[in-house]
């Protein structure tokens, strides 16, 4: 098998850590709301382990329970297993076993390498299995441990620390929905959440009315937003709480929630005068018993460190470019070294990622990484054509589409171009325009995308369709950091006059001038 180039290795790496990770978060959120009603402990531990399978790519998953007078755990329920297991097969309980372990520090237990363990004994389940993976997770009972939540692996890649914040986060979960069930299952509470479980969250977790008013909001979220008690915003509009460039966003991710959709989004709220913040926020509607949006729960997690990282990009990228504009260098050299820099800050990055002990800071590390890839892998292809005078638009941009292909896309991306010839100093602000709207296309819209370009004489009519249903009506306004938008602009020449949406059309559709 032919080894891919080290850059490649990386990004592909990057590409999957990425997408892991986004899918743990939504998976846990999602969990979370649907546990806040459960009165079915079997049907919620079960779920537990289909989750967990899911979030962790792997076959097995299992929640094991102490057996009474005895030094075992019961494989109580899970899903990967024999059904003849589930229910009736044990593992040890002492603490050389993982689980044992687990319950008896009451810490997690990680090993990607069982058959080599000199800390414990393999389980002769786990054998029986082929299993060479486990994370063993303890779940906290009203009183004493209930248990512990495990995920194992048979083959696939080694599992990582991120792994198991992604289990913990289902643990605690699952320990919250027990702590409700058991103070009394058939109680009418007067709201249908625990707030015990929604302050075990390290995120601002906010619950709200289906008019959009906030009725609950976390230990954790109160602290990040600055407000000593829940009473000074209780009763108060969720996008009151946000400043005018960002509010549009907020109400439309409401109406959709209200709806019966989840929704997801990025934007600024600042927690202070001198203190701007920017959020990830997933929003999702907790259902009532006949199926109808009771309540609506959004998570915010603060991404300020990943802005910033990409806003300093952004500072980069302005200055090379003055620089270049200042350079007698010759352009072969410089876009040399500009490609070895950024495959460097990459590096970098995903250095300070796997170095990180916050989990949110590694997501934010690794995406503004991925950002560099991008940026790296435009410079690469315009330093491979560098040497021509000139270049002709439709041999570049295919090259291009097709490296964007391997490194972003799992849709298909289609070119129709003039032939026409541009300088190789405008080829790379041209590839980078086109990158981002595409990019663009792949995060907000859906099916193929089709890229456009028109020779207009003095400048060039890029398009790119997709076929979602539109933009809203507040875009091309950023909704989300806006370094996209705004290097769109930066690098057509005709800045802020530079982008119009096509609203005439049903498909997403947006066009972008270029000057030549």
């Amino acid at each position: 098998m032919q080894e891919l180039p080290p850059d490649e290795t990386i990004r592909a790496a990057l590409r999957k850590s990425h997408a892991r990770l986004h899918k743990q978060h939504e998976l846990v959120v999602e969990y979370g709301v649907k546990s806040l009603k459960s009165t079915d402990l079997d049907a919620l531990l079960t779920h537990a382990c289909e989750v967990v399978a899911q979030g962790m790519q792997t076959r097995f998953a299992k929640v094991l329970t102490p057996v009474p007078d005895s030094d075992t755990f019961l494989l109580s329920h899970g899903v990967g297993w024999d059904e003849a297991d589930i229910g009736s097969a044990t593992v040890g309980a002492d603490e050389a076993s993982p689980a044992g372990y687990a319950i008896a520090t009451y810490r997690p237990v990680l090993s990607n390498h069982l058959g080599q363990e000199h800390r414990f004994r393999t389980p002769e389940l786990l054998k029986k299995y082929g299993i060479e993976r486990a994370i063993n997770v303890p779940i906290r009972g009203a009183l004493t441990p209930f248990g512990v939540l495990e995920a194992d692996s048979s083959n696939g890649d080694d599992f990582i620390e991120s792994d198991l914040v992604f289990l913990e986060g289902i643990s605690n979960v699952i320990s919250m929905a027990l702590e409700r069930l058991a103070s009394d299952a058939d109680a009418e509470l007067p709201n249908p959440y625990s707030e015990s479980m929604l302050n075990a969250s390290p995120d601002c977790v906010k619950v709200l009315s289906t008019s959009g008013a906030i009725e609950f909001m976390n230990d954790a979220g109160l602290c990040l937003m600055h407000i000593d008690e829940l009473a000074q915003v209780q009763g108060l509009p969720w996008a009151q709480l946000w400043p005018d460039e960002s509010r549009p966003v907020v109400l439309e991710a409401l109406d959709k929630v209200v709806a019966g959709e989840s929704t997801r989004f990025e934007a600024l709220c600042p927690t202070g005068p001198t203190e701007p913040k920017w959020w990830d926020v997933t929003v999702a509607p907790i259902l009532g018993a006949d199926g109808r949006v009771e309540k609506l729960i959004a998570v915010s997690r603060d991404i300020t460190e990943r802005h910033h990282h990409e806003a300093r990009l952004l500072s980069l990228i302005e200055a090379q470019n003055s620089r270049l504009d200042r350079s007698d260098l010759h352009l072969e050299e410089i876009h040399h070294r500009v490609k070895n820099s950024l495959h460097l800050v990459n590096t970098l990055l995903l250095l300070q990622a796997n170095l990180t002990p916050d989990e949110a800071v590694r997501i934010q590390l690794e995406t503004a990484a991925g950002r560099v890839v991008t940026i790296a892998s435009v410079h690469e292809r315009l330093y491979q054509t560098a040497e021509e005078r000139d270049v002709l638009v439709t041999d570049y941009l295919s090259a291009l589409l097709a490296d964007l292909g391997k490194a972003l896309a799992d849709r298909k991306i289609t070119l129709e171009a003039d032939a026409f010839i541009l300088p190789p100093g405008r080829m790379a602000p041209l590839g980078m325009v086109i990158s981002e709207l595409i990019t663009n296309a792949l995060k907000y819209g859906k099916g193929t995308i089709a890229v456009r370009v028109e020779d207009a004489d003095d400048h060039a009519l890029i398009s790119v369709t997709d076929e979602g249903e539109g933009f809203p009506e507040n875009y091309p306004k950023p909704t989300g950091t806006g370094l996209g938008m705004r290097l769109v602009k930066s690098y057509s020449g005709y800045g802020s006059t530079a982008i119009s949406v096509d609203r005439q059309l049903e498909k997403s559709t947006i066009h972008v001038r270029f000057k030549l």
